[in-house]
């Protein structure tokens, strides 16, 4: 059992790794990889992805300093905040590492919004001077929608743009399989109020 227990650690450890140097950017991936770089059989019992989560917010504050991990979540939140008050008619939220503050150097701004024609959002978007904005048609078993990503400063944007039809259902996270956390503007402002 104890040997079980350390294996998961070291998978979980190697994993974050993967996922803070960016060699992997899915936690499935990173822990795969981690798998056959300890040696160690595909039959081990996997960490969860709650695990690595916690190993990599630990990375990202030995090399960053919870400083600067502090400015840097403050400016990521300020910035969505932004994005948001701009697209406020299409309900945006905040999910993610901005929202629950494990960022690493590598965490983007992670925010829904609904509108049945993306290009409106997109438009308002680069009217408000957002540049380079990239979209992608993202099909997968929850159905069709349109991923949009830019840079804003030093960070990635993307906004996952779902119909408005989905306005009410709260998806699951990848990482928890429990009920996505998300914020409103408004659960954003007073973040950003009680930060400072």
């Amino acid at each position: 059992m104890e040997m079980a227990r350390n294996a998961q650690r070291r998978i979980a450890e190697e994993a974050a790794q993967f996922m803070v140097d960016g060699t992997e950017t899915e936690y499935l991936y990173a822990k795969e990889r981690a798998v056959l770089m300890l040696g160690l059989s595909s039959h081990a019992r996997m960490p969860s992805n709650s695990t690595v989560k916690e190993y990599i917010e630990r990375l990202a504050k030995l090399r960053l300093g919870e400083e600067e991990v502090h400015r840097r979540l403050c400016q990521m939140r300020q910035i969505a905040a932004q994005i948001m008050t701009l697209i406020e008619d299409y309900d945006p939220f905040l999910i993610g590492s901005t929202l629950s503050g494990a960022i690493n150097e590598k965490s983007d701004i992670d925010l829904h919004a609904y509108s049945d024609e993306f290009e409106i959002v997109k438009s308002l978007l680069a009217d408000a001077g957002y540049r380079d904005i990239e979209e992608e048609l993202i099909e997968n078993r929850k159905g069709s929608f349109i991923h949009l990503r830019f840079q804003q400063s030093r960070y990635t944007v993307e906004i996952t743009i779902y119909p408005w039809s989905w306005r009410d259902k709260i998806l699951n996270s990848s990482i928890t399989g429990k009920a996505m956390k998300r914020a409103s503007l408004a659960a954003l402002k007073h973040l950003l109020r009680v930060a400072l």
